[in-house]
């Protein structure tokens, strides 16, 4: 099966219910992909760069906090994508701070979540 062919969708029911799919609404799609902010499939190895050009097999996943692999066709979560330990300490926290925030906003009644 070659990138074209495979069709992203959510296969990943517990996480579907657990953080949510992405609403990209008003807010819009992200402008930046993930290998332009550091981030590499945890499984796949390769260079972040070829030939000056970013390794784009990396897309944001439909869920919040997760980032899909088009060459695995897995949606990772964001902070097991970053190899900078530092870095991935705070994007776990900042993911889960997210949920909490949405979970909250839900349980009062504030659909813009």
């Amino acid at each position: 099966m070659n990138k074209e062919e495979i069709i992203k969708e959510s296969k990943n029911k517990r996480a579907k219910k657990l953080v949510g799919l992405r609403n990209y609404g008003k807010h819009g799609q992200p402008f930046d992909f993930p290998c332009e902010l550091g981030y590499h499939c945890p499984v796949c190895k390769y260079p972040l760069t070829i030939k000056g050009n970013y390794d784009e097999r990396l897309d944001w996943s439909e869920y919040w906090g997760f980032i899909w692999c088009s060459v695995c066709n897995k949606d990772y979560p964001s902070a097991l994508c970053m190899p900078d330990k530092d870095r991935a300490i705070d994007i776990y926290l900042d993911c889960v701070e997210e949920v909490i925030l949405r979970i909250k906003k839900k349980k009062s009644g504030n659909k813009t979540i």
